[in-house]
């Protein structure tokens, strides 16, 4: 039984809590372990309303790419909101946004003709890449996996498969979406290990034994493939772990959608715009899917989400098949002021900051694997750049999940771990049934790194030996 505290709150704070608590909705994912009532934040500090610095290594869920308040950014808005705050990119045209869609036509993976669409948050990207496929192969069927995180929108949280909570009490949800496992090797579900679980080959692409149940099961005894529109899946997986697949995954993904003429979707959402060390997590592999999905980091805190796809998806103009106009829209998709503070985050990004997640990233890595040899309940650490996921077991030598409730006041190990770095000074986020993540902003030094991986350090041996 591992013992808690619950941090101290200041009067200051519990007053606006107490506020927020009257008025504000009750679906948040708030926890007491973290009662952080923020004032202001610069680079990878945040300050409270008491003048207290916290080291974030969350960056607003992945969202602060370049940092709190970067003076780029700033003088982006600045400039931008004394010209023109807002006039509807669906009806009218404006040069931040069209300057911002060419860039991301030419970051994004796939040597093709691509088109732009503009949303306000990564929800909205989803639902939108759903409608281009829907409309453009006119089939009912789509597939998405296990411990996916795609939203909490109808269309989000059908393709998610990441926390029950997420769907419950809300069917029915959209119909004719197919969950497949995710190679998620650490925990196979099918009790395979990799390398040794690939036995044969999918047209020539080595078959991971868990895509099996996709090309063997899925498409031999449920549905046919020709009936499928889309298949959507992340990279990396976020919410569900951070957890990275082997290399042979979305290669055979790409194989199986050109096979059967699917569209296929990647959610870079969370992984994409440097925070892996390449613009996109699918440049490890050299894959590009037929639509990009971005947003979180893309206008560095600014509501913004893009759908960057082939041309013939999405332009009537390049394909009859595609949608037409007035099928579908945004009325602040595009906005000038957040056009301007994209263009600005993505150039800092370029210069500066993809090197950075690199470097910082991989020294970040092997000193969480250092750690991970010190400490029993530390049984997996993956990841790439500055995405790197810490899996939790109670026992290595078989994996074993902690109990969902741990400490005498219920608490689970995610929780009483996140909150106990809070109190020593570091923001970190839990993620998946069991890990911990770590993506800070870009620009994070590699002496901030020393300083979070002290503090996590301090807070586990703390942990383990409360355990013993």
């Amino acid at each position: 039984m591992i013992e808690y505290r619950s941090p101290e709150i200041s009067k200051k704070a519990k007053a606006v809590i107490d506020r927020d608590r009257k008025i504000m909705f009750g679906a948040h994912t708030r926890t007491s372990e973290i009662p952080l009532v923020v004032d202001h934040a610069q680079g990878a500090k945040v300050t409270d309303i008491d003048g207290r610095t916290y080291l974030d290594f969350g960056a607003g869920f992945a969202v602060v790419g370049t940092g709190h308040c970067h003076p780029d950014v700033i003088t982006a808005i600045e400039q931008q909101i004394r010209k023109l705050i807002h006039i509807s990119g669906s009806d009218f045209y404006y040069t931040p946004q069209i300057e911002l869609a060419e860039k991301l036509i030419e970051i994004t993976p796939g040597d093709y003709d691509k088109r732009v669409y503009f949303g306000s948050s990564g929800a909205e990207a989803v639902e939108a890449s759903l409608k281009i496929s829907r409309c453009f192969t006119r089939r009912p069927r789509m597939i998405s996996f296990l411990g996916a995180f795609h939203g909490r929108t109808f269309a989000g949280m059908t393709m998610s498969g990441s926390k029950k909570v997420q769907r419950a009490h809300f069917s029915g949800l959209i119909p004719e979406v197919y969950h497949v496992p995710y190679p998620y090797c650490y925990r196979c579900a099918f009790a395979q290990t990799y390398p040794e679980c690939i036995r044969k080959e999918y047209k020539g692409i080595p078959l991971i034994y868990c895509m099996s149940y996709l090309t063997d099961i899925i498409f031999e005894r449920l549905i046919a493939p020709d009936d499928v529109g889309l298949i959507m899946a992340e990279p990396i997986q976020g919410e569900g772990g951070y957890i990275v697949p082997p290399k042979e995954f979305l290669p055979l993904l790409r194989k199986v959608c050109d096979e059967h003429g699917i569209i296929f979707i990647l959610d870079e959402i969370q992984s994409g715009l440097g925070r892996t060390g390449k613009w996109f997590a699918c440049d490890h592999v050299g894959i590009a899917p037929d639509i990009t999905l971005t947003a979180k980091a893309i206008a560095s805190g600014l509501p913004m989400s893009a759908t960057i796809g082939k041309a013939a998806l999405m332009d009537p103009d390049v394909d009859p098949r595609a949608w037409v106009p007035g099928s579908h829209g945004s009325t602040f998709g595009g906005n000038p002021v957040i056009a301007s503070a994209a263009i600005a985050t993505l150039k800092i990004i370029e210069q500066q900051l993809i090197k950075n997640a690199d470097e910082v990233g991989g020294f970040l890595k092997q000193e969480l694997i250092a750690m991970m040899d010190r400490h029993r309940i530390i049984g997996e650490v993956r990841g790439l750049g500055l995405m790197l996921g810490i899996e939790l077991v109670q026992k290595k030598e078989d994996k074993t999940f902690f109990p969902p409730e741990v400490t005498r006041e219920g608490k689970n190990i995610k929780e009483v771990i996140t909150g106990e770095c809070f109190k020593r000074g570091l923001i970190l986020y839990g993620a998946g049934i069991s890990s911990l993540r770590m993506s800070p902003p870009l620009m994070v030094t590699r002496d901030d790194a020393e300083a979070a991986i002290k503090i996590l350090d301090e807070v586990i041996t703390n942990v383990e030996n409360q355990m013993k």
